[in-house]
């Protein structure tokens, strides 16, 4: 695989999928909220609920929709876990250099992001190379 298919299967995100776009759509004014409501096939606000950021779904469904994000990143995480260490090396510093670590000298949002996925030790690797270019 190369590196730009790798990112690109690694940046894809669970919210352009077809079952979160069918049940969860965004709102910032009362038009869209009406919009919403009839892409959602409610009747009334009070069948909807948030997210939060804007997102909405059906209060109906919210259970099986968070049960559907859950498992879409659990499965990420167990594919990120599966990668080879050369493939978690190309993520680990793409996500160094997207957090602006190698200017900061902070790789705290990077350990955080990969928490139980890839050791600290994995991360310091692959921050001292970058550091040594």
């Amino acid at each position: 695989m190369t590196k730009k298919e790798l990112l690109e299967i690694y940046n894809k995100n669970y919210t352009e999928e077809e079952y979160y776009k069918q049940n969860v759509t965004y709102a910032f004014s009362n038009e869209q909220l009406q919009n919403a409501m009839k892409k959602l096939g409610a009747t009334n606000e009070d069948e909807l609920t948030s997210f939060g950021y804007g997102s909405i779904c059906l209060k109906s469904k919210f259970k099986e929709i968070m049960q559907w994000i859950l498992k879409k990143e659990q499965e990420k995480q167990e594919w990120l876990k599966s990668l080879s260490d050369k493939e978690k090396d190309i993520i680990i510093k793409y996500e160094l250099y997207n957090y602006e670590c190698d200017y900061t000298d902070d790789i705290g949002s990077v350990v955080d992001l990969f928490k139980n996925i890839f050791t600290w030790n994995d991360i310091m690797s692959v921050f001292h190379k970058i550091k040594r270019q």
